[in-house]
Order: C-alpha cells, then structure tokens, then sequence
C-alpha cells in the first residue's frame, strides 16, 4: 500500500497545498508589478538521493547516490528570471497609468481653472475702464492679484492630481493584498488572476472618470478683484430696495404699517 508516513499523507498534501498557495502569491504579485525575490529557485529540490545497499570489499555500505537534475534546475532560474521581466513591464505599464490619471486630474482642473481666470480677467478689465483706473497702479495692484490667485491654483491643482494618481496607487496595492488574503484562505491561481485583472479594469475606470471631475472651486470669487466689490454692493443695495424702509418686528407678534413705517399695533 502506499506510504505517506504515520499522518496517513496529511504532510504531502499539506506541503502540495502550501507550494501551489506559493505558486498562486508568485503570480499574483506579478501581475501587480512586484517581482520575486532574488534567487528563491530552491536548487535542493533539483537533488534526488538513491540509496546505496551496497557493500565496498571491507563490507562497508556504500553511501547514497545524489544526482543533480540541472535541466530543470536551469528552466527553474529562466523561469523566474522572466517573471521578473514581466513584473517590470507590468510595474511600468501601471505608473504609466497612474501617471495618465495624474495628468488627466491636473488637465481637467486647469481647463476649469483657466475658464475661471479668463473670465475673472475680463470683468477686471470691464471694472478698471469703468472707473477710470485701466493703466495705473490699481490696475498693476489688482492684475498682479489676478496672477497670485491663478498660481495658487495650479498649486493646489497639483496637490489634487498628485492625490488623485496617489488614490490609484492605493485602491491597486488594496487589491493585491485582499486576493493575496483570498489566496491564503484557499483561492485557487486562475480564479486569483481572474479576480486580479477585472477588479484593476474597475479601479482603471474608477480613476479615469474620477480625474475629468478635478476641480479646484473658484478660487476668484472672494480674493477682493475690484468688480467682486462692485456685485457685492449691488447685491447689498438690491436688497435694501427689495426689503421695506424701516422693517421691523415685533416681539409680541404683530405689527401694523403706518406711512410707510412698521409700527406695533
């Protein structure tokens, strides 16, 4: 009958198991760009050992014989040298992705921002001729407030691209290690490599699309350019036209109007 040892075979198939766990986390982290660790070809497992049984003429027992399968051993070695190729390319090809994120973030906020800057720069120009000032130190003064505002933007723009690119990176790594998990708990490679590949679509997607939306706000509307002055006191002379002269109320709750003046009744 077959051996197996007294664990009826239960250290076989444990050692089966953890070798093609092994297997499935190898490729995993391949696919991810991580590549193997330097030699990890294990080259006693290259080694077969045939007992000796026989005798030299003194009648003492010849040791085992080792032979060394170097064929595989060496397809072992190539094999691992090409994932470590492929985990490069892989490796290359998402900071090439996390990099289109990135510019795709900073791109579409500068459009936004440009939009805002331009149209900030035209009601200026609307303002300073209106009062007289187009040419002189105000003009100076709030142009170079104009510019201040824009170059704090791209600022903060960048921030944002890079978090976005950041983001990326972090919900791929995140992925990794929950199948890496999976693998542990039982997962087999195929289905590992599956998962892999249509949750990194989905975070491709999700960081695609999460870039176009960048934005930094409008950063013009409060920074005091001359024509905001001018819509905020309009805004404050609308409303004193549109509230009655001399409103008020009345604590107990009522209130009668008397020429034009709200008075208790």
């Amino acid at each position: 009958m077959g051996g197996g040892g007294g664990d009826g075979g239960f250290g076989e198939r444990q050692d089966r198991q953890d070798a093609e766990k092994a297997r499935a986390r190898q490729a995993l982290n391949v696919l991810f760009g991580v590549a193997p660790a330097a030699s990890t070809v294990d080259r006693s497992k290259f080694v077969t050992s045939t007992p000796g049984g026989m005798a030299d003429d003194t009648g003492t027992a010849l040791p085992p014989v080792e032979s060394f399968d170097q064929a595989g051993y060496d397809a072992a070695v190539a094999a691992q040298a090409q994932q470590a190729a492929d985990a490069e390319r892989n490796k290359r090809d998402l900071e090439a992705l996390f990099g289109s994120v990135r510019s795709g973030a900073y791109d579409a906020g500068k459009r936004r921002l440009d939009e805002q800057k331009g149209e900030a720069g035209r009601q200026l120009k609307f303002e300073l001729f209106a009062r007289g000032q187009n040419g002189g130190s105000v003009d100076i003064d709030q142009n170079a407030l104009l510019g201040r505002t824009y170059g704090q933007g791209l600022t903060d723009l960048s921030g944002k691209a890079d978090s976005a690119a950041a983001d990326a990176r972090g919900n791929n790594e995140s992925t990794r290690l929950q199948l890496l998990q999976s693998i542990d708990s039982g997962m087999d490679q195929g289905s590992a490599i599956s998962s892999a590949l249509g949750q990194m679509r989905v975070n491709a997607d999700k960081a695609t699309s999460g870039a176009i939306g960048t934005s930094v706000g409008d950063l013009f509307s409060n920074v005091g350019l001359l024509y905001e002055k001018r819509q905020a006191s309009q805004g404050r002379n609308a409303w004193q036209q549109y509230m009655p002269s001399g409103f008020g109320t009345n604590t107990r709750g009522s209130a009668t109007a008397r020429g034009g003046i709200v008075s208790p009744s």
